[in-house]
């Protein structure tokens, strides 16, 4: 276990001593800072409390959608990169399996996520403050369950672009396709609701919020119970055909 965790700390250093790592969480600060200023000098009497602000940040049908696609991007690289710049053998020839080091790839990957999204929340809350005070008629309940939602929301994309990088071995067809299945979702979920068959993909169960206060699912006979249960059979299958290219695959 110890060798796990040291291999994950790694691979959150080598993130970490990247340029780029930081532009993210920069992007994080821009992002709700020009949100505010807009509603600030343009929207002249919109009253906003610190929770409908913070929610308007890390929602992923809003201001949160940057966030998610910021985690695409970094997910992309994680394993192609290695694959591009040739380190992927270095990588081999430790006495670790191939399935460990893919783990703690998958591990990192999972921190970025979280840590982005807590810095993005305390980011978002003091901006909060600073523009329009620290009062608010929403409850942080309701922020939480933004928070949830968005990072399920993410995670599942990222597993998919984790799936991707392995069989890709190439960050920018990664992303490419990545980002050609986030336009197509909307397209795809619209054509085949009228079918049965359909409630048993994953497009149709990622947005869990569809089920808040008594609300109707896309397809008669999903429950939150289903959606769940759909999201992780679909996110083990996903990530078990990864370990699988990754454990098989010819890196000489």
């Amino acid at each position: 276990m110890y060798n796990f965790f040291q291999l994950t700390n790694n691979e959150w250093l080598k993130l970490a001593k990247k340029k780029s790592f930081f532009i993210a969480f920069l992007i994080m600060v821009l992002m709700p800072l020009g949100i505010a200023v807009v509603i600030k000098n343009f929207l002249d009497g919109t009253e906003l409390g610190y929770v409908e602000f913070m929610q308007s940040v890390v929602d992923f049908n809003g201001g949160g959608s940057i966030y998610v696609f910021l985690c695409m991007i970094y997910t992309a690289s994680i394993v192609s990169s290695e694959y591009q710049f040739g380190t992927i053998k270095l990588l081999l020839i430790r006495a670790h399996s191939r399935s460990k080091i893919l783990a703690s790839k998958y591990a990192a990957l999972v921190l970025f996520v979280v840590a982005l999204m807590a810095f993005s929340l305390v980011v978002s809350f003091l901006i909060s403050g600073l523009f329009f005070g620290f009062q608010s008629e929403g409850s942080m309940i309701d922020v939480w369950k933004t928070v949830g939602y968005t990072l399920i929301y993410t995670f599942i994309y990222s597993t998919i672009i984790f799936m991707l990088s392995v069989l890709t071995k190439s960050t920018g067809a990664t992303i490419g396709i990545t980002f050609c299945l986030v336009f197509i979702e909307g397209l795809v979920t619209m054509l085949l609701a009228r079918y049965e068959f359909a409630k048993y993909l994953l497009f149709f169960n990622m947005n869990l919020r569809m089920y808040e206060g008594g609300g109707m699912p896309i397809i008669e006979g999903m429950t939150l119970g289903f959606s769940i249960t759909v999201i992780i059979v679909h996110l083990i299958a996903i990530l078990g055909l990864s370990f699988y290219v990754f454990n098989k695959r010819d890196v000489s």
